[in-house]
């Protein structure tokens, strides 16, 4: 006797970005195919998509979910292309062990190597199993920007058993913010130090954002980095601000130790502000309405008042006019 499966229909008010796999193939993907169900709202059909760059497609905000069909194998574009890096991965229902499908994951392959600070489009492609899906020319993808060290945690779970979205702990909020009073982003930047259990860092960590030139570590053509800045958690020495720098230029303290306060006049942490000078003035413009910008690096870094903590410290970059 045929297998009959129990319609399943996506809640509206659910938060798409943090479905495991299980219910990305249950819910979504299954309930289309089985009963043309409607998509959620985010969600896109696009058959090319794997021929495009996701830079130029998509808002690097949120993660988007595309559903392809029919599938072509993917040809890449001018600027890259899309490549396996885990190959198929049996999706199961967790209580019965029942086959829902199969996930792989591919990377976009730019012509430009991003460092581990810089962030990767990746795609998690999800199908449904040969005996619901005959031809195997539908597909679920999601499609976000990661971190490497994301990459590689998401990577170690699709070599595991586990179908759980990504723990909240080891995903750093990536970007700084800009909050209607200013004096509160400091004490939002010091949450962020506690909440990432003291010398545990959460996602990544370098000991090299004093010493590099700040255009290696961020994407200047990220929209919310130019809003709000990017977080980095640094190891900090003696010499940060001091005598350390790069071939390109250093950077130089503006503004030393100023305190952060809690809610009942305590002090939180400190804030010190840097500026990179450097070496070539002319090199780093930008256009901004047909016009050439000289273009400011400006580094914040936020640590804990405990003395214990004094060199874990979380440093957002800025590019300023």
């Amino acid at each position: 006797m045929e297998e009959i499966r129990a319609a399943k229909y996506a809640d509206p008010k659910d938060d798409h970005s943090k479905a495991n796999d299980e219910k990305i193939m249950s819910i979504y993907l299954e309930s289309m195919n089985d009963n043309g169900g409607s998509w959620p709202e985010n969600f896109i059909e696009d058959r090319d998509v794997f021929n495009k760059n996701p830079s130029e497609v998509f808002d690097s905000e949120n993660p988007f979910f595309v559903f392809v069909y029919s599938i072509t194998e993917p040809d890449g574009c001018d600027s890259g292309c899309w490549r396996i890096i885990g190959h198929d991965k049996l999706i199961k229902y967790e209580d019965t062990g029942k086959i829902l499908g199969f996930k792989k994951i591919l990377k976009f392959l730019g012509k430009t190597k991003a460092r581990g600070y810089k962030r990767t489009w990746v795609m998690e492609q999800f199908r449904l199993p040969s005996k619901w899906n005959p031809k195997q020319d539908h597909v679920v993808c999601k499609i976000q920007l990661m971190f490497q060290t994301e990459i590689g945690f998401l990577l170690s779970k699709h070599f595991s058993y586990s179908s759980d979205p990504l723990p909240a702990t080891q995903s750093l909020p990536a970007y700084g913010v800009c909050l209607a009073n200013p004096q509160d982003d400091g004490a939002y930047h010091l949450q962020l130090i506690f909440d990432s259990g003291g010398n545990e860092w959460p996602t990544y960590v370098t000991n090299d954002v004093y010493s590099v030139h700040p255009s290696t570590l961020v994407d200047r053509e990220d929209k919310r980095f130019r809003e709000s800045g990017l977080c980095i958690f640094a190891n900090r020495t003696e010499a940060c601000g001091y005598t350390d720098g790069c071939e390109s230029g250093r950077w130089r303290i503006m503004e030393e130790d100023n305190a952060i306060y809690s809610m009942s006049h305590e002090v939180m942490g400190y804030k010190r502000v840097f500026k990179f000078y450097e070496e070539d003035k002319d090199k780093y413009f930008d256009t901004v309405d047909g016009e050439e910008v000289l273009r400011t690096w400006i580094m914040e870094e936020y640590r804990l008042v405990e003395e214990a903590m004094k060199d874990k410290v979380l440093c957002v970059i800025k590019r300023r006019r």
